[in-house]
C-alpha cells in the first residue's frame, strides 16, 4: 500500500499521520453526551413526578369564574323553593386553569410519559411512591407496574404489606367501637391492596390474587435469579445511643 493511499485512509478516518488515533484525552474532554442525557432524563422524571403529587388551588391559580346556566334548572326545588338558573364555575379559557380543573386527566398523561421513559425512571419513582407524604403515589405504583422492570417489585410489595397491616388496624379500631373509621380504613386498605395487586400482576406476569405470602415467596425466588434488590433509605436518624449508668448516691 502506498504512503498516498494510506495517507488518504487516514483523512477518512479522521486522524491524521503521525498523530495517534482514538478518543480525546480526559482533560479538557467535552462531558460525556450519554451523561448529560441520563442526567437530563432524571431531571425531567423528577419534575413528572413532581407534578403528578402537586395539588392545584384552584382559587390560586386563576380567581376567576363564570356564570354558566345550568339546562336542569328546575323553577321550584323538592323543598319547595324557587332555585336560582345559573351556577358558578371556574374559569377554564386560561391554560393554568384549564390544566387544574384537568388535573386528574394532567396526572394521567404525566403517568404515561413515565412509563415511555422506562427502566431510567425507576430509581426515582421507588423513593417517590415510598414516601407516605406523596398523596397520588398510586400513580407512581402504577407506573412501576407497567414499566415492568422488576427491581421495582420491592416497593410494590412494600406498598401490599402496608395495606395488609393497615387492614389489622382497621380490626382494632372496630374492636374500640369506632365502626364508621374502621370502615373508612378498610376502603383505604382495599384501594392500596388493589393497586398494588394489579401492579405486582402488571409486572411479573403472574397472577396470586390476594395472597401475600405467595406474592413474597414469588419475590424471594426472583430476587435469587436477578440479584438482591435493596429499597432506598428515604431517612435516616443519626445520634448516639444512651448509656444507662448506675450511681451511687
Amino acid at each position: 500500500m502506498t504512503a498516498a493511499v494510506l495517507f488518504l485512509a487516514a483523512k477518512l478516518l479522521g486522524a491524521e499521520p503521525g498523530k495517534p488515533s482514538g478518543p480525546a484525552p480526559a482533560s479538557g474532554a467535552a462531558p460525556d453526551a450519554n451523561s448529560k442525557t441520563a442526567l437530563e432524563t432524571q431531571n425531567h422524571v423528577k419534575e413528572l413526578i413532581k407534578l403528578i403529587n402537586l395539588e392545584p388551588n384552584l382559587i390560586t391559580v386563576n380567581p376567576k369564574a363564570v356564570v354558566v346556566k345550568d339546562p336542569d334548572w328546575r323553577p321550584i326545588g323538592p323543598d319547595g323553593k324557587r332555585n336560582q338558573d345559573f351556577r358558578v364555575a371556574p374559569d377554564d379559557s386560561a391554560p393554568d386553569i384549564s390544566q387544574a380543573v384537568m388535573v386528574g386527566y394532567s396526572r394521567e398523561l404525566w403517568t404515561n410519559e413515565l412509563i415511555k421513559i422506562g427502566t431510567p425512571a425507576v430509581p426515582e419513582l421507588v423513593a417517590a411512591a415510598l414516601d407516605t407524604g406523596n398523596k397520588y403515589r398510586y400513580y407512581l405504583f402504577y407506573a412501576l407496574g407497567q414499566i415492568k422492570d422488576l427491581h421495582g417489585a420491592p416497593a410494590l410489595l412494600k406498598y401490599y404489606s402496608d395495606a395488609v397491616e393497615m387492614g389489622k388496624v382497621a380490626n382494632s379500631i372496630e374492636r374500640l367501637g369506632d365502626k364508621d373509621e374502621s370502615d373508612r380504613v378498610r376502603r383505604q386498605v382495599a384501594f392500596e391492596k388493589s393497586t398494588a395487586i394489579y401492579a405486582l400482576k402488571s409486572m411479573s406476569g403472574q397472577d396470586f390474587g390476594d395472597d401475600y405470602g405467595k406474592w413474597d415467596s414469588w419475590w424471594k425466588e426472583t430476587e435469587k435469579k436477578i440479584g438482591k434488590v435493596n429499597l432506598p433509605v428515604l431517612y435516616e436518624i443519626q445520634g448516639k445511643k444512651s448509656q444507662k449508668t448506675n450511681t451511687v448516691p
